[in-house]
Parts: C-alpha cells; sequence; structure tokens
C-alpha cells in the first residue's frame, strides 16, 4: 500500500510545512494550518490566494450534471440547485440542530419523484 503524503498549507498565506504547528511561522497567524493530500490538486488549489469570502449566488457549478430538487429551497440552494444523483453529501452539526429532520423531509419529496431514496445515519 503505498503512503499517503500530506503537507500543512496556512490557509491566510498559502505557506507550506512540513508537520502541523500552531502558528504560521512566515505571516504569525495562529490556528490557520491545514493538512493537505499532496496527490490531491483540489486540496491544494484551496489554499492559494484566493481565500476571499463570496457569495454562494457566486459560486458556478462545474458540470452539466441533472439536479434533482429536494423540495425544500434552501437546500436546493446550498446544494448548488439540488441533489446530483450518485453524489455523497455530508450533513454536519450540533446534536439536536435538525439534521435528521431535514433530510427526512427531503428523502420524502424526492421519494414522490424518484422510485428508490437511500438515508443512510452513522
Amino acid at each position: 500500500m503505498r503512503k499517503v503524503k500530506s503537507h500543512f498549507t496556512c490557509t491566510k498565506c498559502g505557506s507550506s510545512f512540513p508537520q502541523w504547528q500552531g502558528q504560521c511561522n512566515k505571516c504569525g497567524e495562529w490556528n490557520t494550518l491545514i493538512q493537505l493530500v499532496a496527490d490531491n490538486q483540489s486540496l491544494i488549489n484551496f489554499a492559494k490566494d484566493d481565500n476571499k469570502i463570496r457569495d454562494l449566488s457566486d459560486v458556478g457549478t462545474v458540470g452539466n450534471e441533472v439536479r434533482h430538487l429536494t423540495g425544500i429551497s434552501e437546500l436546493d440552494r446550498v446544494l448548488g440547485g439540488g441533489l446530483v444523483r450518485g453524489v455523497v453529501v455530508l450533513v454536519g452539526g450540533d446534536p439536536g440542530i435538525g439534521k435528521s429532520t431535514l433530510l427526512l423531509q427531503a428523502s420524502s419529496s424526492l421519494s414522490k419523484i424518484e422510485k428508490n431514496v437511500v438515508y443512510l445515519s452513522g
């Protein structure tokens, strides 16, 4: 099995380090280092200088995927226009915040259109 190579990159200045440390030695910011896998170019590109806050409506989609509306407008907006078949979406948050309720409502709505809906929870 091939060993995965990783490094730590500062989200403020983009400097790279071989191991995690609390403070970036280049810009002096605290707790800004994130671990990146060297083989995954999309993660490496995240830490470049383009870390400006943008509106979600300004972020485009990558392809022409068919999107399925969940029936919950805000969830569809966050998902970029709905769910894409075969894509895994990780929903996280504090206990009791309504993750299961939200996903069960979306599953119910989708089951009226699609034949099968699978809801996995762990």
